[in-house]
């Protein structure tokens, strides 16, 4: 409703703009017509009195310039309130051009925070039929069948692979995304990396295929019956946990959980509170700069990042800190 009223005042304050704007042109006309009037004027009376006429002609061309100068002098003041209302009005239109310009700026934010809103839905309701259809994948695969997942890592559990094919298939129908993730988190070596797209498609039924060929096998009796059975770990209830930034003086590594380590090897970082402990107890890292800190820098070479230096897993010192069996022994204390 306030924008056809802004509409009409600004067609309102146009209108008398343009009604001022010719009210001015044409007093200025009539200004310049009656400087030559009185110049015609004072022209006759200087003539009245050089010739001497007689006490009345004097006089009407006395009163003549005096109309002329008064009617001047009247149009001289009627410009000045004529310029004045003009800066006014066009004062005014410019005020309200800038609401206008807020309001529609205003609504344009309300309309698009609408179709954000309506969007959000869609995208809601889209990831429960997503969080559907990966229960239902997890619920899906067998404990037996899930211990066949990967011959290599070793057995993995029904949620793990569902979330793998998951991570996979996000990436690729939304490259854009950069999911960093552990996609196998039954791997001793796994760690947060970034995910490339692939088909969840071809994955599952890669998987089918290795599950009809060990069937194969059970039944020819080339393998036992008695396979590895994958389970998935119970994530303990997690603490607020706050984190200690630390000076580390030997790489090492903790266990977020069983078989999820984690290798600390930034000159500075931080960590959970219970693992800087652990790690300053051990003297692998201390809560400041020390000089055994800036030995230890200096020796890595000024190497600051956990990605470029040349530490693996065993060549660090293992703090031997489980952080999820920590939290489960706090929890039950609680």
């Amino acid at each position: 409703m306030r924008k056809p009223k802004l509409a009409a005042e600004a067609v309102s304050c146009e209108t008398e703009l343009t009604g001022l704007v010719t009210t001015r042109n044409n007093l200025q006309t009539r200004q310049t017509a009656l400087t030559s009037e009185l110049e015609q004027a004072v022209a006759r009376r200087r003539e009245a009195l050089i010739q001497g006429a007689d006490a009345a002609a004097i006089a009407d061309a006395e009163r003549a310039c005096r109309d002329i100068e008064g009617t001047a002098t009247g149009i001289a003041d009627a410009l000045a309130e004529v310029e004045r209302r003009i800066v006014a009005t066009e004062q005014r239109i410019a005020a309200e051009r800038q609401t206008a310009e807020i309001e529609a700026v205003a609504a344009g934010l309300e309309r698009n925070a609408a179709e954000i809103q309506k969007a959000g839905d869609r995208l809601a309701k889209a990831l429960a039929e997503v969080a559907k259809a990966h229960t239902g994948l997890a619920i899906t695969i067998s404990g037996s069948a899930a211990g066949q997942f990967d011959p290599v890592n070793g057995p993995a559990g029904p949620l793990a692979i569902a979330s793998n094919l998951l991570l996979h298939g996000l990436v690729q129908a939304m490259p854009g995304l950069e999911i960093r993730a552990e996609l196998k988190p039954w791997s001793t070596y796994s760690a947060p990396s970034q995910i490339e797209g692939a088909d969840p498609i071809r994955i599952a039924a890669e998987f089918g295929e290795r599950l009809r060929e060990t069937a194969g096998k059970v039944r020819a009796r080339e393998i036992g019956h008695e396979l590895p059975v994958g389970e998935d770990y119970a994530e303990p209830v997690p603490f607020d946990l706050a984190e200690m930034q630390i000076y580390v003086i030997s790489p090492f590594s903790y266990h977020r959980r069983a078989n999820a380590p984690t290798m600390v090897t930034s000159p500075v970082t931080l960590v959970p509170w219970p693992v800087a402990e652990r790690a300053i107890e051990l003297g692998v890292a201390a809560s400041s700069e020390t000089p055994e800190w800036r030995q230890a820098r200096k020796a890595d070479a000024g190497s600051a990042d956990a990605t470029t230096t040349p530490h693996g897993w065993g060549n660090v010192v293992d703090i031997e800190f489980d952080l999820a069996a920590w939290l489960i022994d706090q929890r039950a204390a609680a």
